[in-house]
């Protein structure tokens, strides 16, 4: 009853990959050791390419992913039947017909800007190790004479200087993730209006981070 119910669900898979792709498995080619078997899927002259699914003829095998040039290619999983039960062998990437390994994890964000307003561009950079945060202030390419400042960080001390015709305001001893927000008041670039600021950023990864924001 269990191997009925099976060969009726891949069945049903098979027929939902046929109506999706509308292609006919007689004149789409699968390039494998083994290509004797049943192929539905997208086709390109005359190969599989793209999204599908191929059942090798021994009926112990099936693989459901990523083709290209008839060839399994691309992220993928491996099924084998053993007694009527359906079980994963692999699931991963596969290079012309080659398993290469699971899928490389996403690299974690390094920040991520939680609110911006009132800036017209911003640029966050990491330079170097440390534990250290720094905002600068620009209008115009020059210093910004910004007023009522206020920078709260969870973590850190606090530090303010001047240099080179800009002002840095920051946090040093910093323990991430580092969770920062900087609010103030400008005047806009034709100096007709006051602009009330607000920038929120978390920093996950460490080091020495340059933040500057321009109005």
């Amino acid at each position: 009853m269990k191997s009925i119910f099976i060969k009726v669900l891949f069945l049903g898979c098979f027929l939902i990959f046929n109506i999706t792709f509308g292609q006919e498995k007689s004149n789409c080619t699968v390039v494998d050791n083994e290509s004797n078997g049943v192929y539905i899927g997208k086709c390109k002259k005359g190969l599989a390419h793209g999204d599908g699914v191929f059942e090798y003829m021994n009926g112990k095998y099936m693989y459901v992913g990523k083709f290209k040039k008839g060839k399994k290619h691309g992220e993928g999983k491996l099924f084998s039947f053993i007694e009527g039960e359906k079980k994963l062998v692999k699931e991963g990437v596969w290079k012309n017909n080659k398993y290469v390994g699971k899928k490389p994890e996403s690299k974690q964000m390094a920040y991520k800007v939680q609110k911006r307003v009132n800036i017209d561009r911003y640029t966050v950079r990491n330079i170097g190790e440390g534990n250290k945060v720094k905002f600068t202030f620009l209008q115009n390419g020059n210093r910004n004479n910004i007023e009522d400042i206020t920078i709260i960080g969870d973590s850190g001390t606090r530090f303010s200087n001047a240099y080179n015709q800009s002002t840095s305001e920051g946090f040093e001893n910093v323990k991430f993730p580092f969770k920062c927000r900087v609010t103030y008041r400008t005047l806009s670039k034709l100096k007709f209006q006051t602009l009330d600021v607000r920038f929120e950023i978390l920093i996950i990864e460490p080091g020495i981070w340059d933040i500057t924001l321009n109005n």
